[in-house]
């Protein structure tokens, strides 16, 4: 006995929050904007979080007697 099973069209996969979706969407415009956010406020925390001296160029002189360089 073969049974086929067909869902009805009101069974549409939704998003995480409940919101129905259209085709080939897997977030909603709600949803997708808030992991957008998460990802830029992410993006801000770690760039704050880094020490302004981890940013400076590797191998470059700190200050300007490690240079060497007297002005007289």
């Amino acid at each position: 006995m073969i049974t086929t099973i067909i869902s009805p069209l009101d069974e549409t996969p939704g998003c995480v929050c409940g919101a129905t979706l259209e085709e080939g969407q897997t977030l909603c415009r709600k949803c997708h904007a808030r992991e957008r956010w998460l990802k830029r406020r992410d993006a801000k925390r770690r760039t704050n979080k880094r020490r302004g001296e981890s940013r400076r160029p590797a191998g470059r002189p700190r200050s300007i007697t490690e240079v060497g360089v007297i002005w007289t």
